[in-house]
């Protein structure tokens, strides 16, 4: 073998490790960085477990969860563009050094249904996640040793540019995802999709009860031990949309509630009507007017049940319908405490966080039309083609000046 076949070998040997174990760190982080409520919701699930989540304030976990996102993307593009050739390997196997015991935990005494690895972009078995954290340590532990046998993309002088554009890139995307909703939607209700789906034939469901309010799960994600087995459901087709909504009573109202075309604002909020929806309740029942006067319905889903229930109607006096839902398929439909779904014809056709949404809205002549709605894919392609020509901007910037600086030598010498 030549010694110009044997240097081609070495980088190949250096950048197939760099971009696939920087690529999927970068593919993590992003999931993550997309849904903030989803990663928050999965480390309480976690905490929930260990007897810690009544001890950790939800913002603690809001900045770790963020924070821990970046830092997983930030790594990964170093790898995947050989920056920091020290550092990134470093910070590549500090994180396995955690991942990898958690993830063997995981495996072995099953906690959870599944690690939350990649968001709900890829849900993988806990046993999937070991094998992979496996590989990806090996990867991280090699590049610690050989990571500076190939140049990198950028010289040194721009490297940390490039961590700042992807910083802020992937940290847009968290502020989005937690104030309006996440730029893409992995979960079963996307926008554009059909509100009420049937649920397929021939599957099996198990209903579990906890706190007076009962959920159904299917086999592979069964809740944790704070949960009580109530029966088990399926074997032939399950009429009942994803979506439930229940009266006072306790009757199911889905399909008579939803399912009489035009168009219907769904109010999403939590079980109890705390100060931040009492300071909003108001603006909530200008916009029930407003619907009204312009043949559109409106109706509140929380998930409470029951006595429950009727305290929060009560509490929050609002003028249209509440029906209750369970916690899972409210947080499946719409980010954040508080929600605002619209659907027209039985379609999604925006979810914001109602939390954000300006008073002065009803001002508009087109007031849910004049809503930015991230969800529908378009936030997600500007943010990520602007980091994309950010980046070949920078890369063509640096050949340029290589170029002119060789050029420069070679007539220096002459």
């Amino acid at each position: 073998m030549t010694p110009q076949a044997r240097e081609r070998l070495g980088r190949v040997a250096v950048w197939a490790p760099r971009i696939l174990l920087g690529l999927t760190f970068m593919l993590s982080g992003w999931a993550k960085c997309v849904d903030p409520w989803g990663f928050v919701y999965k480390i309480e699930e976690y905490l929930t477990v260990w007897g810690l989540i009544s001890a950790i304030p939800r913002e603690l976990t809001l900045v770790c969860a963020v924070g821990l996102s970046i830092f997983e993307f930030l790594t990964g593009l170093a790898l995947a563009t050989g920056s920091l050739r020290r550092g990134a390997p470093v910070a590549a196997t500090a994180i396995m050094a955690v991942m990898l015991p958690l993830s063997a935990y995981i495996a072995i005494a099953n906690p959870v249904s599944d690690c939350g690895c990649f968001g709900d972009l890829w849900v993988i078995s806990n046993t999937a996640t070991l094998a992979k954290n496996i590989v990806l340590t090996a990867l991280a532990i090699y590049l610690l040793v050989a990571n500076r046998r190939a140049k990198p993309l950028y010289r040194p002088a721009l490297q940390w540019l490039v961590l700042a554009m992807g910083g802020v890139y992937v940290l847009v995307l968290a502020v989005v995802g937690w104030q309006l909703q996440p730029v893409v939607d992995f979960r079963p209700y996307p926008v554009c999709s059909e509100l009420l789906a049937d649920m397929p034939e021939d599957e099996e469901f198990y209903i579990y009860e906890k706190d007076g309010s009962s959920e159904r799960f299917t086999l592979d994600a069964l809740p944790d031990s704070t949960w009580t087995f109530v029966e088990r459901i399926g074997g032939e087709a399950v009429e009942n949309s994803r979506l439930a909504l229940f009266d006072a009573e306790g009757e199911e109202v889905t399909d008579e509630v939803l399912d009489t075309g035009g168009c219907a604002l769904i109010i999403i909020t939590v079980p109890e009507p705390g100060l931040d929806y009492l300071s909003r309740a108001r603006m909530a029942n200008e916009i029930n007017d407003y619907a009204r006067e312009h043949d559109m319905d409106m109706i509140a889903a929380v998930a409470s049940s029951g006595d429950a229930l009727e305290r929060w109607y009560n509490i929050a006096r609002p003028h249209f319908p509440v029906y209750s839902a369970s916690d899972t398929s409210l947080k499946e439909l719409v980010r954040g405490f508080q929600g605002l779904v619209l659907v027209c014809d039985g379609r999604i056709v925006l979810k914001r966080n109602f939390s954000y949404v300006s008073p002065e809205i009803l001002e508009e002549d087109d007031p849910f039309g004049s809503l930015l709605n991230p969800s529908d894919g378009r936030v997600a392609v500007w943010l990520t083609g602007a980091l994309a020509a950010g980046l070949v901007f920078l890369w063509l910037t640096d050949r340029l000046f290589g170029l002119k600086e060789r050029k420069n030598r070679g007539k220096g010498n002459d």
